[in-house]
């Protein structure tokens, strides 16, 4: 099992900040700088809880991310304001696989995800083998 909080105010951007370029004249996407940021710091804030070994099998996956209430919002409320929580956490999950916590994000057969206003800002995470 993998468990633990970082803080970490969530980055905004996610999977899904693509841009068009054109691979040996034909129309193609590749990550954005700002989507390759995003997951630098994913990395930067996660690596140090990578396993040494990959968590196998079926995997249950609980993901809270925390954005900073900035005294606008109640602590624990849910944060119904951009990003998409499922292009957030796919995101993680990514970043997650490429850090070796698991051999692939296929593996997740249950998770339960929030997205919230809470201070501390972070990322809590549990991986359990099922």
């Amino acid at each position: 099992m993998i468990k633990f909080f970082t803080p970490l105010i969530p980055p905004t951007v996610t999977h899904n900040d693509l841009e068009p370029f054109m691979r040996k004249g034909k129309p193609s996407i590749r990550k954005s700088e700002a989507l390759k940021d995003a997951e630098a710091k994913w990395e930067a804030h996660l690596a140090r809880f990578a396993p040494d070994t990959p968590l196998c099998g079926p995997l249950k996956a609980d993901l809270m991310l925390c954005w900073p209430t900035d005294g606008k919002h109640e602590q624990g409320s849910p944060k119904e304001t951009k990003p998409d929580l499922d292009n957030t956490e796919k995101t993680v999950w990514d970043v997650c696989e490429k850090l070796g916590f698991y051999g692939t994000d296929a593996q997740i057969v249950e998770k339960h995800v929030v997205k919230m206003w809470s201070d501390p800002a972070g990322v809590y995470m549990k991986l359990e083998e099922v």
